[in-house]
């Protein structure tokens, strides 16, 4: 290379480093978090032996790694998006279908853009978001299937808009890279724990600390 590199130039040893590089951060992710990935082996192994007809199998024989990955996906793609986050001016809260006591049979309203809570259980989770959210003037809606479309629709409606997203390990990365791509900057909030169908055969709710949304709330708002 005749010119120097602007921005990378990767040297011979790029690919040892590289390799040795995921090697400690898997194993070193693993130790970290041995106790919340702690059924995750069992959960996979037996996603694949199953036999059954369900059409979800290959999510729910995601490999292990792929936790630990979209885990740091999001707290990096958090970290990345905070100033511009605080800097928008409007703020729309997307809720994954799983947070509402009452799935599947939830009260929400089925909207073009996003279903709207109906707040008809005081202890839904969904319910606390909406009257968190009034405080500040926000809207709260539940997530589409077509998300980058949703978002892109909030951004022209709100213009100057920040999102923050709810959603499980595998998913709330790849919310916040949809919303990238419709130019609006995300923050989220990772859910305890997944009730939804995709991984339990008697689904129940979901759940998040609020506490991180009502931080993330006040950091913005003041």
């Amino acid at each position: 290379m005749s010119k120097p590199a602007p921005t990378y130039c990767l040297g011979p040893d790029f690919y040892n480093k590289l390799i040795e590089f995921v090697a400690r951060f898997q194993q070193e992710g693993y130790d970290l978090f041995s106790e919340e990935f702690a059924q995750l082996d069992e959960f996979i192994a037996a996603a694949h032996t199953d036999q059954s007809d369900r059409t979800d199998k290959g999510l729910r024989r995601t490999p292990k790694i792929k936790y630990l990955l979209e885990a740091v996906s999001f707290k990096i793609y958090d970290q990345l998006n905070r100033d511009r986050f605080n800097q928008a001016k409007r703020t729309v809260i997307v809720l994954p279908d799983c947070l509402n006591l009452h799935n599947p049979d939830c009260l929400k309203t089925d909207e073009k853009w996003g279903d709207q809570c109906q707040q008809c259980v005081d202890n839904c989770q969904a319910n606390e978001v909406v009257e968190l959210a009034e405080q500040y003037g926000i809207e709260v809606v539940f997530s589409k299937r077509k998300l980058t479309e949703q978002i892109k629709h909030f951004s022209e409606k709100h213009n100057d808009l920040g999102v923050i997203g709810i959603g499980c390990l595998l998913m709330l990365a790849e919310g916040m890279r949809s919303a990238a791509d419709a130019g609006v900057p995300a923050r989220g909030v990772l859910l305890n724990f997944t009730g939804c169908e995709h991984w339990n055969d008697e689904p129940f709710a979901s759940e998040f600390p609020l506490d991180q949304l009502k931080t993330i709330l006040e950091e913005k708002y003041g």
